[in-house]
């Protein structure tokens, strides 16, 4: 077996300032588990008060929104189906804890998806990602496609995958573990998590840090791309740095059926799964889906990506009638 040894682009430290390390002087707040404020609803639709909190906060939680557990069960059992040689087994929470990432080979990371930590991003470029009930059954759910077009308009592109599924271990108990905040830099309108499956609170819940997509957003070269200049590197991370001081994270919980609607500027980790430390460790699992308009000219960015040579995970793309950020055009291509 090979070592696992993952190589980065060589533009990795110019284009890709969206992803760069935080500081370790930067001390995280804990998460605070997020409520759902009263005004929220399980509508296939935006009320005007829901519509004000996104635009504030950067996410929108609907409960519900997808009924079909035998979806949900076919995604738990093709995340066992897809360990490999055992490393991690179903009913042995015990091969959850025993730092099973040491066995994680380069070439579990190319069929599988990486494991890195106790996080598991299970996609490939071999299919996993684009199976029907994934890509059907979850992301262009008539529900889900519904609330991206009250976001963003019609039409909406049709979703050919979804970025894969995400799963988080449980921390040996006592461990201790770092947030890793970073904005994605995909081409988007918007994003959302379905959850596969309940996360109770302290369970690895997606986490993000309500408001940063608005101040983050003069730092991008345009206003849906996936591109930070090497001129606006440091002004990001600036911004970033600022953000992480100063706010209190928000992390998620919520059953199978569940998704979370977010800005793709948002400042976002996955949350730390601490079940263990309580005797009943569980893991956390979502299914990471992207949007974007369908009438508008796309193109794959061959350096920083998205598009075949980097981020092929991500389905939307860049597109040629996006443009330069300011202070008033947050939501230019939006109908909210």
């Amino acid at each position: 077996m090979t070592a696992l040894k993952l190589p980065r682009p060589a533009d990795y430290n110019v284009g890709h300032a969206a992803s760069q390390p935080v500081p370790e002087d930067i001390v995280v707040s804990p998460a605070k588990v997020y409520e759902d404020p009263g005004f929220a609803t399980s509508d296939v639709a935006l009320n005007a008060r829901e519509i004000a909190f996104f635009k504030e906060r950067g996410y929108l939680v609907k409960r519900g929104l997808i009924d079909d557990h035998m979806t949900f069960g076919r995604i738990f059992d093709h995340v066992w189906r897809h360990v490999p040689r055992g490393i991690l087994q179903r009913g042995d929470p015990k091969t959850w804890l025993d730092a099973p990432g040491e066995e994680w080979t380069e070439e579990d990371a190319l069929r599988v998806g990486l494991l890195a930590g106790t996080n598991w991003k299970m996609r490939s470029r071999k299919g996993i990602g684009t199976e029907d009930f994934l890509v059907e059954s979850i992301a262009n759910h008539p529900s889900m496609r519904a609330m991206a077009e009250a976001f963003i308009g019609s039409p909406v592109k049709r979703a050919g995958r979804v970025r894969g599924i995400y799963c988080v271990f449980p921390e040996a108990p006592g461990a201790t573990s770092r947030y890793r905040p970073h904005a994605d830099n995909a081409a988007a309108h918007l994003s959302a998590m379905v959850i596969a499956d309940r996360i109770p609170p302290g369970t690895g819940g997606f986490t993000v840090w309500p408001g940063s997509h608005r101040r983050l957003h003069p730092h991008w070269n345009t206003v849906h791309g996936g591109v930070i200049s090497s001129e606006k590197r440091d002004s990001y991370r600036l911004a970033r740095d600022a953000v992480l001081r100063d706010t209190t994270p928000v992390e998620f919980t919520g059953v199978a059926g569940d998704a979370i609607f977010w800005h793709p500027r948002l400042v976002h980790s996955a949350g730390i799964n601490r079940s263990a430390d309580r005797a009943a460790p569980r893991v956390r699992v979502i299914v990471p889906c992207d949007y974007e308009r369908a009438d508008r000219t796309h193109f794959d960015d061959m350096d920083f990506g998205p598009g075949a040579r980097y981020q092929w995970w991500i389905d939307t793309r860049n597109f040629v009638e996006d443009i330069a950020p300011t202070e008033d055009n947050m939501w230019h291509d939006w109908v909210i």
